[in-house]
Order: C-alpha cells, then sequence, then structure tokens
C-alpha cells in the first residue's frame, strides 16, 4: 500500500530486470530516487524491490499485479523489458520454440501492461522495448521479427487508447547491443538440402559481431533518458538502424528487402 514516504517517489516497474539492460535500467532509477521494483524470474543480485514473475505465464502475471497493488498501491513507469530471440529456418522451427517467443516478446508485456494499467494514473508511462528488428525484417528471424512487430503495433494502439487518460506508451527499438541476449538466443540449427548451411552461417555472422556492439550501458544510459524524461512515440537507437529504417520509407519495398538479404543471408 502506498505510504507517505513513497508518495513523492516514482513507483517504476521493470520485467527482466534481473541481469542485462533491465539491471543496468533498475540500478539507474535506483541512483535517481525512484522506488524501482523489479518483476523478474530471480533476484541473484538481491534487489530491494523484488517481485518473482514469470511473463510467459498469466497466473504469475496476475499474482506480480496483486503484489504490486498490495505493497506500492500505483505504478509511474512500466517498462516491459522482457525477451528472449530465437534464430532459425522458420519452416522447421518447433511450435514449442514459437510459442516461447510469443508467450515471452509479446504476450508477456501484453499482460504485464493489462495488469499494471489499473495501478496507473494521468502522466504515467509504459515503456516497451521491442526491437530494430521490428523496423524491418532479417531472414532466419522471423518469427522474432514478427513477436517484436506484434510488441511494436500494440504500442502504438494502446498509446491511441490511452491519451484520454494522459497515459504515454512509448516504444524503443534498440539495435545491436553487446550482452549476453545474442548467447541466451533460442537456436534452431536444424536443416535441410533447402536451406543448407544457410542458416547457422546468417547466425554465425550476427553472433560474431558481438564485441563491436553497442556497450549495453551506452544503450541503457539512452533507454534510461528516454523511460525517465521522453514521451514520444517512438525511439531507435543505434545509428545504423536509423539508415535502415528512413531507407526503408524511401525505397520500393522489394529494393530494400533485397538489399537486407544481401547483407543479411550468408550461404
Amino acid at each position: 500500500m502506498e505510504t507517505n514516504q513513497n508518495k513523492n517517489q516514482k513507483i517504476v516497474v521493470i520485467t527482466g530486470a534481473s541481469s542485462g539492460i533491465g539491471k543496468e535500467v533498475f540500478d539507474m532509477f535506483v541512483a535517481d530516487g525512484a522506488i524501482a521494483v523489479s518483476l523478474s524470474l530471480d533476484n541473484q543480485f538481491n534487489q530491494e524491490n523484488f517481485i518473482q514473475c514469470d511473463v510467459a505465464n498469466l497466473e504469475s502475471v496476475e499474482s506480480a499485479g496483486r503484489e504490486l497493488k498490495e505493497r506500492f498501491g500505483r505504478v509511474d513507469i512500466l517498462i516491459n523489458n522482457a525477451g528472449i530471440g530465437i534464430s532459425g529456418a522458420t519452416e522447421m522451427l518447433p511450435d514449442a520454440m514459437i510459442e516461447r517467443v510469443m508467450d515471452i516478446d509479446y504476450l508477456g508485456a501484453l499482460r504485464v501492461s493489462r495488469v499494471c494499467l489499473p495501478l496507473m494514473d494521468k502522466n504515467a508511462k509504459i515503456v516497451n522495448i521491442s526491437s530494430a528488428c521490428a523496423l524491418f525484417p532479417l531472414p532466419y528471424r522471423g518469427v522474432y521479427c514478427s513477436a517484436k512487430s506484434a510488441m511494436s503495433m500494440l504500442s502504438y494502439s494502446m498509446r491511441m487508447e490511452l491519451s484520454r487518460f494522459g497515459i504515454k506508451v512509448i516504444t524503443i527499438c534498440p539495435g545491436e547491443i553487446k550482452t549476453d541476449f545474442t548467447k541466451n538466443r533460442l537456436k534452431f540449427s536444424e536443416t535441410n538440402e533447402k536451406y543448407g548451411d544457410s542458416p547457422r552461417l546468417s547466425a554465425e555472422s550476427i553472433d560474431s559481431k558481438n564485441d563491436h556492439r553497442m556497450p549495453a550501458i551506452v544503450a541503457s544510459k539512452k533507454i534510461f533518458k528516454i523511460a525517465s524524461k521522453k514521451t514520444g512515440t517512438l525511439y531507435i537507437i543505434g545509428g545504423k538502424y536509423k539508415m535502415f529504417y528512413y531507407a526503408q520509407k524511401m525505397l520500393p519495398t522489394c529494393m530494400f528487402n533485397a538489399i537486407i538479404n544481401k547483407i543479411f543471408n550468408k550461404k
């Protein structure tokens, strides 16, 4: 329940805050004087305000929502950060893997938003951490691109629905960032004569660039600044991805997709 002590502090709820960018942003909000709440699977860093939550499980999310209401009484900023990647030939991906990605990357954000919205008032924000993969397609990333595209479209629709109540919904699309996300991505390497080594080579090509990606702390600072101060609709993190985004708008779809395919589809 909200107390006089926390009345003047922002209540910031972050999913997937136990590692990576989520933890960095969590720590930044704490340093800024906010009450940051981690909705995560585990609490390996002993974060003070931790609520165990599996965003892929509706019952777990609803339980976390009840605990948020009981302990804090309101939510000022929700950051839907929990996510998982997947790679492999779309035709051959097991249904269980596809459902897992959609459960976390899309339905997870939807579930958590729905339990937090009754605790949000005017000037509150929902910040959805989507991906540059929501902006344009990639070979052997079709399911991940689809999940993040669905998340972004959900953001835009909810922003319209909630505008009359003064609640902002913001979409952030980071590009490649140096974290364990790539290592933890679901990888399905099974192939056939049709695809040959292309799925593996394409995945390895992207993975090999991990050391040259934007440092996590740089991306986290950008996300923190956007989440705490900005109210726009869409923010893209990474100059290369901003360029791709604008190129996609200017070029015919078939031409743009052919360029992306040539860059990312290794044979």
